[in-house]
């Protein structure tokens, strides 16, 4: 919408895509428009207008626009970016208010709206989980959308110039312009820097997305601290890794003839799961990667799902890789945070059966993906008595067995046998092959 269609959209009045607003008194109202209208494909909201059409004009106080802007952000998930500008019609000022196509259903203050001819009204649940897949399909794209008002200028040559002193092994160069490195990692779009870039080399992202943090929670015998890790997104990969490092312990390892301290982690697991979490997190979402390490385990959990054909069961196998957020994660691969594509979660499994660890524990956990590593030492903790009993005759019966040949093993029912297999296979600790009863059980990893 630009200044000289503004008459032309207030003679034609309220519609899907426009909207009129007497005042921002209530800004509640605006906020779940904007939501509204990003889920449909974008429009324009025009404050100091009656339903009418009869222009009243708006009353901006110092500051009044900066805190719409702010209010729209905080409470819109994913956050919508709208642009504003002042407009003057027949001696009225009145804000104009242009809302960007989203990329799927949009929250405003955790529940979904749409339109309804002039109306904003609540989403149907079908309508909204119907959309949801459709952006779980597209979710790739969100890395690309273009930052409105951040330019090229105020991303950080610092954090460029450390990139490119890692990437150099990878063949990376760089002639100092910022342009030619964005453009050669596809983070520029129309000249404007996207999001991916905007994550990865700007000194502070969290101005832009506070949601692009980590959390760690540090909770080892008395001990109790808590950090939020910001900054670019190689910094925050560095930087939590050093974290989680500085507060493992070294144990003996007496498995050998001569005895040998190790950490209670393999630092190469503990690296893989940080690099993934922030390489394929969904930077949609409002809620910020979560680090927790405590006496049995380290704990990691970022928001997002699993894109297909991947499922939990599969990341303990060779499995293709596909990144939500390509792009984002060549940056890293560049780097030297990803070895090889499609091997981080092998490389887990192996370092940490090589040390001695027991099996991660990889899980769908309230709408992301949460890795769990057992410190050394603390095999049992993550699962009932039964369960690793469970887990153990699957391992020795061979290549798949009934759940009624480990019931008799046990000597416990059938049903409670089934309740431990459901269990263990939402971990990703077992599998089940066919159905009814001819179904099998195996055992993943070792």
């Amino acid at each position: 919408m630009t200044a000289d269609d503004l008459p032309s959209l207030l003679r034609a009045g309220e519609s899907e895509r426009v909207e009129f607003k007497k005042s921002l008194a209530d800004s509640r109202r605006i906020v779940e428009t904007v939501a509204a209208m990003a889920t449909l494909g974008g429009g324009s909201i025009i404050v100091g207008v009656r339903d009418d059409g009869t222009v009243v004009g708006a009353d901006l106080g110092r500051g009044a626009i900066e805190q719409l802007a702010q209010l729209i952000l905080a409470g819109t998930d994913p956050k919508i970016f709208v642009r504003m500008q002042q407009a003057s019609v027949q001696g009225h000022t009145v804000l104009r208010i242009d809302v960007p196509p989203g990329d799927g259903p949009h929250l405003a203050s955790g529940r979904a709206f749409t339109r309804s001819g002039p109306a904003t009204v609540l989403m149907s649940r079908d309508e909204y989980e119907r959309r949801l897949l459709d952006r779980l399909r597209e979710s790739a794209g969100y890395e690309r959308q273009i930052v409105p008002d951040v330019s090229l200028e105020a991303l950080d040559r610092a954090a460029m110039g450390r990139f490119v002193d890692l990437a150099a092994a990878r063949g990376v160069a760089w002639d100092g312009m910022p342009a030619t490195l964005l453009d050669r990692l596809h983070l520029l779009r129309e000249g404007q820097p996207t999001v991916g870039a905007v994550l990865l080399f700007s000194a502070a992202p969290q101005r832009v997305f506070p949601q692009a943090a980590v959390r760690l929670r540090v909770a080892r015998g008395t001990l109790e601290k808590g950090a939020t890790i910001e900054g670019p997104l190689p910094q925050q990969v560095e930087e939590t890794v050093r974290q989680v490092q500085l507060h493992l312990h070294r144990r003996a390892d007496r498995s050998r003839v001569v005895r040998r301290d190790v950490d209670e982690l393999p630092l190469v697991a503990v690296r893989e799961v940080i690099v993934n979490a922030v390489a394929h997190r969904d930077y949609r979402s409002t809620a910020p990667i979560q680090v927790r390490l405590d006496d049995d385990k380290l704990e990691v959990w970022n928001p997002g799902h699993l894109p297909e054909p991947l499922t939990v069961a599969a990341l303990r196998q060779a499995h293709p890789s596909v990144p939500p957020n390509p792009r984002i994660a060549r940056a890293l691969y560049l780097a030297g945070f990803v070895e090889e594509w499609g091997t981080g979660t092998l490389r887990v499994l192996s370092s940490m059966s090589e040390q001695g660890n027991a099996d991660p524990i990889f899980a769908a956990s309230l709408g992301g993906i949460c890795v769990t590593l057992p410190l050394l030492g603390a095999e049992q903790a993550l699962l009932t008595e039964r369960q690793a009993a469970v887990l153990a005759e699957l391992r020795s019966a061979g290549p798949a067995a009934p759940a009624s040949l480990l019931a008799e093993r046990l000597t416990v029912s059938l049903r409670t046998i089934q309740n431990d297999l459901v269990a263990l296979e939402r971990l990703g600790l077992v599998e089940r092959r066919g159905r009814g009863r001819a179904a099998r059980w195996a055992a993943l990893g070792r």
